[in-house]
């Protein structure tokens, strides 16, 4: 079958993406050796295209990466994965991980306040509280509170427009309480935004219309949950999460692709009927220039603005991930669960995983040392956080800790995965975006795009 002229715009490249795919063999570069880089590189070459993926760091995966640290190996990044849609579990079973999938441990995480703490609410979604009575809840909302929420259920809903903000709607429908003390933390924790500036649906494509049918959001909130997999919503892989970077890229290697490491991108332009992908990273010897018939663009938003402006706009921004070995014998009864999520500004520190107590696996390898991971919201890549991280920790965990104690340290410095907005009309023929560069976020989003787009 011919391919048609390539339209002038679209919605979005997928339809011309395939298409060239289908017809004689043709080449693609791929920009961002991350996991939707990966994952696009595969398709692409088992689907008979000759295809260059390009990473300008020294290693593959991004923040499906990993780093050694008092001899442990641990994630640099991502460590978990959300169970929703069964995407993720059926990736890790196709690259042969799935006797390695663990659950974590069933403690709840914490909430860090300058006034209390408190355990998270096991019965919520994004920390909506779906049962409002129950006494964990009441604990921390009181019966004004827990009536006020309830009174979801049964009140007119009245507007929600699809570009609502989480804060608007919660604080409407659930009130301040609710908003300030259950949902920002979570919200803040897991997507490094305020509820007040991220648009509901950023969090769920579709999520404003649900709560439109349901007439509530606790209703809506409901449908979500039950339609969530029974047991965890996050898994992890024995050994770290990144171990799945590396099943990928023996994959790419066996179907074919050309893998360079350390090449930067310097320029990606149009030609007359292809496009041009100047490289200048060390990992191409002497530099090279590329030529494609389609590029995948699968590096975060801000980077993918430099060559692409008019298909968004985002300030960069980062997370410092520090992580801590620690001899610290008093977090042996893991005080506070899993990890602990802040509000009202309580620490430097916006969340805190302790991960010997979120994963049994880790915890056997290290041996009675604790390893728990801070992440710090910076706007300079190069700032240093790691100084307000023992203080922090003992903070949060509700614990003394010195920093005698501290066996090793690091700190990551990752570009945010937040939310963000991408204008797919104005994608140029021959150019698809791939993760966080279409605005994607999280590992399961990426992973159901790109087998949609097989």
């Amino acid at each position: 079958m011919a391919c048609p002229p390539a339209p002038t715009r679209l919605r979005s490249s997928a339809s011309w993406t395939t298409c060239i795919r289908m017809g004689s063999p043709t080449t693609h570069v791929v920009v961002g050796g991350g996991i939707a880089g990966l994952l696009a590189a595969r398709r692409l070459a088992r689907g008979g295209a000759t295809v260059t993926l390009l990473e300008a760091a020294d290693h593959w995966g991004g923040r499906v990466s990993s780093l050694e640290l008092d001899s442990l190996v641990l994630d640099a990044g991502a460590e978990s994965f959300a169970t929703r849609g069964g995407v993720m579990t059926a990736l890790v079973s196709e690259l042969g991980l799935e006797s390695a999938i663990v659950a974590p441990t069933s403690a709840p995480a914490w909430v860090v306040s300058p006034e209390r703490s408190y355990p998270l609410p096991a019965t919520g979604w994004l920390g909506i509280p779906l049962r409002p009575f129950e006494s964990e809840v009441r604990r921390i909302l009181g019966w004004r509170g827990a009536v006020r929420t309830l009174s979801d259920r049964w009140r007119s809903l009245g507007s929600v427009p699809d570009d609502i903000t989480v804060g608007a709607l919660v604080r409407d429908r659930l009130g301040d309480a609710v908003a300030d003390l259950l949902v920002a933390p979570v919200i803040a924790g897991v997507y490094s935004r305020s509820i007040d500036e991220i648009p509901l649906a950023s969090i769920a494509p579709g999520l404003p219309a649900e709560v439109r049918a349901a007439g509530s959001l606790i209703k809506a909130a409901t449908s979500r949950r039950k339609a969530s997999p029974g047991g965890s919503a996050v898994l992890g892989i024995e050994g770290g999460l990144a171990r799945l970077t590396g099943a990928l890229v023996s994959e790419c290697e066996a179907a074919g692709v050309r893998l360079f490491t350390n090449a930067r991108v310097a320029s990606i332009a149009p030609g007359t009927d292809d496009w041009r992908v100047v490289v200048d990273g060390a990992g191409v010897s002497g530099g090279a220039k590329f030529v494609a018939d389609a590029v995948v663009i699968a590096v975060p938003l801000p980077m993918a603005l430099q060559w692409f402006p008019d298909i968004g706009s985002d300030a960069a921004r980062y997370v410092a991930l520090v992580t801590l070995v620690l001899d610290a014998p008093a977090l042996d009864a893991a005080p506070r669960g899993t990890g602990v999520l802040t509000t009202g500004a309580v620490t430097r520190a916006k969340a805190l995983t302790h991960s010997t107590a979120k994963w049994p696996w880790l915890a056997a390898r290290a041996g009675g040392r604790h390893v728990v991971r801070l992440s710090y919201a910076v706007n300079d890549p190069e700032e240093s956080v790691i100084s307000y991280a023992v203080g922090d920790a003992s903070r949060l965990l509700g614990v003394p800790l010195e920093s005698w104690q501290v066996r090793a340290a690091t700190q990551v410095v990752w570009p945010d995965a937040g939310p963000v907005q991408v204008d797919l009309s104005r994608v140029p023929p021959g150019i698809e975006l791939a993760g966080s560069a279409a605005g994607l976020t999280g590992l399961a989003a990426i992973v159901a795009a790109d087998a949609q787009a097989r």
